[in-house]
């Protein structure tokens, strides 16, 4: 049997002759550009150091209030919404405290998009708006500094539809509890003391139980 290599991006372990032909990579990581290549490794080093379970000096000085969140008028995200019968924002957050899991999607009429996931622990508050290209979510001191747990990791999903797409990173965690008190906060106009609205970064290479 012909002894296998290791990838020198991966763990797949690939065929002598496989490794020569693509200067160490296996199939799948040849077809990756140097660029992402790289960029994979960085995130890499960060979590083996668990950097990524705490925001850079440099997210903390670039908090900021969305503008809605001190003044919006939060309403029903009306695609989400459309087949659920809710009257206001507050009756689907009462309604979401009584599920282990799911999401809350609010909208202003200035294109601002507040969103909620949250399992049986913890809950991620996310702020979007795609006019002005502000993208945040709300960290505070009770936020995870560790490795979430998987069953309790917290997806973010599509405003829309409900679609599961990417996970979020364990820093992004906070109580449920008091992630939803920040939804409550937000609908009732009134203020969030101890909350630091941070720009989300690129998770897309956080993983499920991972990152």
């Amino acid at each position: 049997m012909t002894q296998r290599v290791k990838c020198a991006e991966c763990d797949n372990m690939i065929l002598p002759q496989t490794a020569a032909d693509n200067d160490g990579l296996c199939a799948q990581c040849v077809k990756i550009s140097p660029e992402l290549r790289a960029e994979k490794r960085e995130y890499e080093r960060q979590l083996a150091e668990g950097l990524v379970f705490t925001p850079s000096p440099a997210e903390r000085a670039n908090s900021k209030l969305p503008p809605e969140l001190a003044n919006g008028q939060w309403q029903l995200q009306p695609e989400y919404y459309a087949e659920r019968n809710f009257e206001s924002a507050m009756d689907a957050i009462i309604a979401a405290k009584t599920e282990s899991g799911g999401n809350v999607f609010l909208v202003t009429d200035d294109g601002g998009q507040l969103n909620l996931g949250f399992t049986d622990r913890y809950g991620v508050c996310e702020y979007q708006n795609q006019d002005t290209g502000d993208f945040r979510y709300a960290y505070t001191k009770s936020n995870l500094r560790e490795q979430v747990p998987e069953e309790l990791h917290v997806v973010q999903a599509c405003p829309c539809c409900g679609v599961g797409m990417l996970w979020y990173p364990s820093r992004y965690h906070m109580p449920r509890d008091r992630a939803f008190s920040l939804l409550e906060n937000a609908v009732s106009g009134c203020e969030s003391p101890g909350v630091e609205w941070l720009e989300t970064d690129d998770f897309s290479y956080t993983e499920h139980g991972r990152g």
